[in-house]
């Protein structure tokens, strides 16, 4: 009983405190800091910064198999922790910490993984993470994240974000555009262009196309010489996302060079890839939820189509990966003000400490059967076949 309640004191002070940081991706110092600093106090090792990443980090505890991955995330949007990370990285505490103490063989690693929301340098640290073998020693990861109803299971688009930065040459637009060089033009036809790819794109590939105009001039009667595009692609594979994106930089290229202006292409974060689920483990959570008399949604069994990205879906395709969806709300859209207030750990706490309980159940499981472990495997490989 003491050890309950230490594990609950632990999770909910980590919840409000990361709740109150509420810091931008790339920038979590003080989240990242106080969840290194709770793992080291219980005896984990610690890496930081990780992969050349500042407020990443991997901690250990434990030796032998099985190696079982703990995926935290802990920052948060311009409005706050309106996506509930404050309520991931306390639940990827808490489960660690539990089977830190149920461990007698085996390891546990919890990875810190920072910018999932695509902000900074660290943006989608899982696949920065994935493109470097961090996670070609681990068994299996277990992901989580807040929602308005009760899942196991995902589903991801894969996902590219790109800015495109036209330079032209300013000029007096009535007295002499023509010594001018206009970059609104070309981002304002490369706009029209791109989003007359969609008649191009299959619909079987669920495609999306997001745009913003970040910078387009600084006064209606001076040619404009810099303007500032944003791009947002997706698509349900990666393969196809690649090509698609491939056309969309040399289709804003050729626009470029027809108005004469210079053309810088940034990519804005490593490619988010779709999702490989595990049925497997997902099954586990589901009965472990029903023996709680809950009833998740299996996302694996649905046939509705992706309608997000993460770059968890990075991790998926290199170790297999299970994920459960924690309640915290009823029909809340995501990134609202009405998730940030439902993700408030006074308001969390009971179906938090049940995720972690849950979660730790199918590990521990998973741990004391081998049979689990490489029915867990084999099905990751026959992707591969």
């Amino acid at each position: 009983m003491e050890d309950r309640v230490r594990y609950n004191d632990i999770i909910l002070d980590i919840s409000r405190n990361i709740y109150n940081f509420a810091e931008l991706g790339s920038t979590e110092y003080k989240s990242s800091k106080l969840l290194m600093k709770t793992l080291e106090d219980n005896g984990f090792t610690i890496i930081n910064p990780y992969i050349g990443m500042d407020t990443a980090f991997r901690a250990e505890y434990g030796d032998g198999t099985p190696v079982i991955g703990i995926l935290a995330e802990y920052d948060a949007l311009p409005n706050g922790h309106s996506c509930g990370h404050n309520l991931i990285s306390a639940w990827a505490i808490g489960t660690a910490l539990k089977v830190h103490d149920y461990l007698k063989t085996g390891k546990i690693v919890v990875f810190g993984t920072p910018s999932e929301e695509g902000i900074g340098p660290y943006a989608g640290s899982k696949a920065i993470m994935a493109n470097n073998g961090a996670f070609k020693d681990i068994d299996f990861v277990m992901g989580m994240h807040p929602d308005d109803m009760w899942a196991v299971g995902s589903k991801a688009l894969a996902d590219a974000e790109m800015e495109f930065i036209f330079t032209g040459k300013a000029a007096h637009m009535a007295a002499s555009p023509c010594q001018g060089i206009n970059a609104l033009d070309a981002l304002v036809t490369s706009y029209v262009a791109i989003n007359n790819m969609r008649d191009w794109i299959k619909g079987d590939r669920h495609p999306v196309i997001g745009m913003v105009i970040r910078e387009g001039g600084k006064a209606s009667n001076v040619v404009p010489d810099r303007a500032v595009m944003e791009v947002d692609v997706r698509a349900n594979s990666s393969i196809f996302l690649e090509k698609l994106v491939a056309r969309v930089k040399n289709l804003v290229r050729s626009i470029s060079d027809g108005y004469g202006t210079s053309l810088e292409i940034r990519d804005l974060m490593p490619m988010y890839t779709e999702y490989r689920p595990n049925k497997t483990i997902d099954m586990l959570l589901y009965d472990e939820l029903k023996k709680l008399n809950i009833t998740p949604l299996n996302l694996d069994m649905t046939s509705e189509g992706a309608n997000g990205s993460t770059d968890e879906a990075n991790v998926s395709l290199k170790v297999p990966t299970g994920h459960i969806d924690m309640k915290i709300g009823t029909d809340i859209p995501g990134h609202s003000e009405e998730f940030r207030e439902a993700a408030n750990p006074e308001k969390t706490a009971k179906n938090l400490i049940k995720t972690v309980d849950v979660t730790f159940n199918v590990i521990r499981d998973i741990i004391d059967s081998g049979d689990i472990l490489n029915k867990v495997k084999k099905e990751f490989g026959d992707y591969d076949e």
